[in-house]
């Protein structure tokens, strides 16, 4: 009997670990640990001169280069878009055919998941 009580307590601990831990990352599944490989997807034109506008767009809410890609690739899947994203600094770096507003940009950024600040036209 004291056997049973024991499984069922260390399982109802692991359950709220991984819920835990799954909520942490905001339902996004298990990206910093490596299971859940992110690809990158680059614009269709991928020279920067024709894409005359540059912006910085300041980022929150990345732990590890999978998030930087799915941001990136948010970017990326824009037509006139080009975009990469420094995670140590916070901030996708985008450049795009046409002018840009910075409630735009924020709205690629929060639709990826991410919390999404200042806005700085290059």
């Amino acid at each position: 009997m004291l056997i049973n009580v024991i499984i069922v307590a260390v399982i109802v601990v692991a359950c709220v670990v991984i819920v835990r831990g799954y909520v942490a990352r905001g339902g996004k599944g298990d990206c910093c640990g490596g299971a859940d490989v992110v690809s990158n997807h680059g614009p269709k034109d991928r020279d920067a001169s024709h894409y005359a506008h540059a912006y910085d767009v300041t980022v929150t809410g990345m732990s590890c280069e999978n998030c930087a890609k799915r941001i990136a690739n948010a970017f990326n899947e824009r037509t006139g878009t080009m975009a990469t994203v420094d995670l140590a600094a916070g901030v996708a770096h985008v450049r795009t055919k046409e002018p840009a507003s910075a409630e735009e940009l924020q709205r690629v950024v929060r639709n990826a998941g991410y919390g999404a600040g200042e806005v700085t036209e290059l």
